[in-house]
C-alpha cells in the first residue's frame, strides 16, 4: 500500500465507544483526526479535540505496594491534550476514562497512539538550557514547576543545563556533540535566546567550513528547531512568536512541534562578526540604556525605568550616515500573524515579483535609531516599535528618530505604550523596509549599539538580514490580544511576580 493510501486510511479510521469519567457516562467517538465525547444523558454538551493538539495516551497508573512498583490499569486510559483557552493562550487539560472491557480500552491506546506517532516533527530528545540569573531570578523554578511535569506526561527525554557565565551555552552548543538531540531549548529571556541561536549557527559554520567574520558569508541554517520558554525581564521575542509570555503557551507549543522559519540578522564591524540578533538593534537612547543599566544590575529589572528616565531627560542626540539597501516596496500595514503570507511566499521560495534592489543614504542627528528584526512587541508596548515587521520575511524595518525636543520624544514613548498607535503623523520619524544596512558615526561623540539587549561598542556597523535562518517551536500568534490577562504569564497569579 502506497504512503498516500495508508494516510488516507488513518485518517478514514472510525471508533465509538461508551466511557464513564468518573460517574459521567460519555459517548466517544474518533474520526477525519477528530476525538468527540458528549455526555451521554441531557443536558447534552459536545467537546471536541484535534489529534494534533493531543499530547499523549497513556493507561492509567497505579501504585501496587510499599516499593511504589507502577503498573497500568488495562480499564482505564488518560487522553491529555492542549485546549487554546484564549486568543493566543494554550492550558494543558486531561480526560480520563473507563470502560469495563479492557479490549476496548486496548483499541482506543494503540489507535491513538499510532496516529501521534505520524508527527515526526514532535521533538523526543530535547537538550534544555536554564539561565538561573537572568530576568528575575526564576528561570528554575519556571522549568521545575510548569515545563518538567508537561515534558514529563509527553515522553520527552530532557537533558538539563543550567549555565554559570555568559556565552556558556554558545560556547557549549559550538563545541560539543549534538547528534544525541533532535531540538534544542532554553528557559531564560532574550539574552539567553540570543545565546543560543548564536552557538547553532556558529556551529553550523564550522563544520561546514564557512567563515562567519565574512560579511557577506551565506550562513548555513542549522537543522534542529529552537524552543524557548519565558523568564526574562521583558521577553519580547517569545511575545512576538506566541502573542503572550505565557509560560504554559510557550511550552505547549514545544510539545507540539509546529516550527516556523524566523529571520536572523548579522552584525560585523570592519573585520569580524559581533553578534547574531533576532529582535533589535538599537542605537542612542536604547542603546544608552543598555549601557548605563549594566552599572544597576543590582536593582533587577527596575533598572531599566531609571536609566530610561535619565537618558529621556538627558535628550542626547548623535549625528551619523546611514546607508540603507531596499527595494521599490512601500511598507504594508499588515501584522504577522500565524502563518502569514508573506512569511509563507519566503518558506516556499515563492516571490512576489521582480524587485530592484538599491541602496539610499539618510543623514542628520538622531535621537534613536532601531534596526527591528521583528515587531518588538511586549507587554509594556503591545503594538512594538515596528509592528508590521514580519518573522521570516527577509526584511528588517529601520525606524529612524531625529533629534527633536523632550516634549516629542514623550510624545513617542507615550504611543509606544498604547496597545495601538501610528506614528505617521510625526515628521520627526520615518521607516524603511531593508536588507541591508550600514552606519557611521559622524561625530566623536558616540552612542553604543544595543543588539538584542547586549551592549556592542563599536559605532560603525554592518548589518544584514539572513531570511528564515533558524526553526522556532511556535504556531504564531493570533490578531486578536486585546485582553490585557492574556499577556500575564501564568505563574504570575500564583507566584506573586
Amino acid at each position: 500500500m502506497s504512503n498516500d493510501n495508508q494516510n488516507s486510511a488513518a485518517q478514514e479510521s472510525v471508533l465509538l465507544s461508551t466511557f464513564y469519567c468518573g460517574r459521567k457516562r460519555f459517548k466517544l467517538y474518533f474520526h477525519r483526526n477528530q476525538i468527540v465525547w458528549d455526555y451521554a444523558k441531557p443536558p447534552y454538551a459536545q467537546h471536541s479535540v484535534s489529534i494534533e493538539d493531543v499530547i499523549s495516551v497513556q493507561y492509567k497508573c497505579v501504585s501496587t505496594g510499599p516499593g511504589n512498583d507502577v503498573a497500568y490499569d488495562p480499564y482505564y486510559f488518560i487522553i491529555h491534550y492542549a485546549e487554546q483557552k484564549k486568543p493566543n493562550v494554550w492550558r494543558y487539560n486531561s480526560l480520563t476514562l473507563r470502560h469495563c472491557d479492557a479490549l476496548q480500552v486496548s483499541s482506543w491506546v494503540k489507535t491513538l497512539q499510532n496516529h501521534l506517532q505520524k508527527f515526526c516533527k514532535r521533538p523526543k530528545r530535547l537538550l534544555l538550557f536554564v539561565n538561573p540569573v537572568g530576568g528575575k531570578r526564576r528561570a528554575m523554578h519556571i522549568y521545575e514547576r510548569y515545563a518538567k511535569p508537561l515534558f514529563h506526561i509527553a515522553g520527552i527525554d530532557v537533558s538539563v543545563i543550567v549555565s554559570q557565565r555568559q556565552n556558556q551555552i554558545r560556547d557549549f552548543l559550538i563545541h560539543h556533540n549534538l547528534d544525541m538531540f533532535d531540538s534544542i531549548a532554553c528557559v531564560g529571556g532574550d539574552g539567553t535566546v540570543s545565546e543560543v541561536f548564536n552557538g547553532l549557527v556558529m556551529r553550523e559554520c564550522r563544520l561546514h567550513g564557512i567563515d562567519p567574520d565574512e560579511a557577506v558569508a551565506q550562513l548555513p541554517r542549522p537543522s534542529m528547531p529552537i524552543g524557548i520558554i519565558p523568564a526574562g525581564s521583558t521577553d519580547t521575542i517569545i511575545y512576538c512568536l506566541h502573542g503572550t509570555t505565557d509560560v504554559t503557551t510557550a511550552v505547549m507549543n514545544i510539545i507540539l512541534g509546529d516550527s516556523l522559519g524566523l529571520d536572523l540578522v548579522s552584525v560585523h564591524d570592519d573585520t569580524r562578526l559581533l553578534r547574531l540578533y533576532a529582535s533589535i538593534l538599537s542605537y542612542g537612547y536604547l542603546g544608552d540604556i543598555a549601557h548605563n543599566s549594566e552599572s544597576f544590575r543590582w536593582m533587577g529589572p527596575s533598572r531599566y525605568e531609571y536609566c530610561g528616565f535619565k537618558n529621556i531627560m538627558a535628550n542626547k542626540g548623535y549625528n551619523g550616515e546611514i546607508s540603507i539597501l531596499c527595494d521599490e516596496d512601500n511598507i504594508e500595514q499588515a501584522k504577522c500573524c500565524g502563518r502569514c503570507d508573506q512569511c509563507t511566499s519566503q518558506q516556499n521560495g515563492v516571490s512576489g515579483g521582480k524587485k530592484v534592489d538599491r541602496w539610499k543614504t539618510v543623514r542628520g542627528k538622531f535621537f534613536m535609531i532601531n534596526a527591528a528584526n521583528i515587531s518588538c512587541a511586549c507587554i509594556r508596548s503591545p503594538y512594538g516599535i515596528a509592528p508590521y515587521c514580519h518573522l521570516g520575511d527577509g526584511y528588517l524595518h529601520l525606524v529612524l528618530v531625529r533629534h527633536t525636543s523632550l516634549i516629542n520624544n514623550l510624545r513617542i514613548l507615550s504611543r509606544y505604550a498604547k496597545r495601538t498607535y501610528t506614528t505617521d503623523d510625526l515628521p520627526f520619524i520615518e521607516v524603511h523596509r531593508a536588507k541591508e544596512i550600514t552606519f557611521h558615526a559622524n561625530d566623536a561623540v558616540r552612542s553604543h549599539w544595543n543588539c538584542d539587549g547586549e551592549v556592542q561598542h563599536q559605532s560603525d556597523i554592518h548589518a544584514r538580514v539572513h531570511c528564515q535562518l533558524i526553526n522556532v517551536f511556535t504556531r504564531g500568534s493570533t490578531m486578536a490580544v486585546d485582553d490585557e490577562s492574556n499577556n500575564k504569564c501564568n505563574f504570575c497569579r500564583f507566584c506573586k511576580i
